[in-house]
């Protein structure tokens, strides 16, 4: 029995949530060899980008969209506030909320980081033909969402 391989335990071989962890971890290690180890993380641009085509959008609203709790995107905002990026505004009918808005500087950011991104996109897709590439992003929703 001890030289009967394990292939029902061979997690490498068929296991979606490995596969899809392995090409997290490649993608991380592109994003950042592209962008530099001193950018924001794919979170934190994620939120700019939201912020920059939703204004005025709320906190809460942005947590629900990013899929984290309230607290974890006040985090995050409050890293993009601390760059210049972002500025929290006052809502004059609810004093406890704040409409989000991008800086001048969070715009030229997001600008130098589109260009990036797209030489990311490239790289990380190099071996997929464009039909390939949207089916695997339509599966990854389908996978993503509950």
């Amino acid at each position: 029995m001890a030289d009967t391989p394990l292939t029902y335990v061979d997690l490498q071989r068929d296991s979606l949530g490995y596969a899809i962890k392995r090409a997290q971890v490649r993608s991380y290690d592109v994003l950042f060899s592209v962008m530099g180890p001193e950018s924001l993380t794919p979170g934190r641009m994620t939120a700019l980008s939201i912020v920059a085509t939703q204004p005025g959008i709320n906190q809460t609203v942005l947590a629900d969209m990013l899929g984290i709790t309230r607290a974890g995107a006040v985090k995050v905002i409050d890293s993009l506030e601390a760059l210049g990026y972002v500025e929290r505004n006052t809502m004059p009918d609810d004093r406890r909320s704040y409409a989000l808005g991008v800086t001048q500087k969070g715009l030229d950011e997001l600008k130098r980081l589109n260009v990036l991104n797209r030489e990311f996109e490239k790289r990380i897709a190099q071996r997929l033909s464009s039909d390939e590439r949207r089916l695997l992003m339509d599966l990854l929703e389908r996978v993503a969402v509950d």
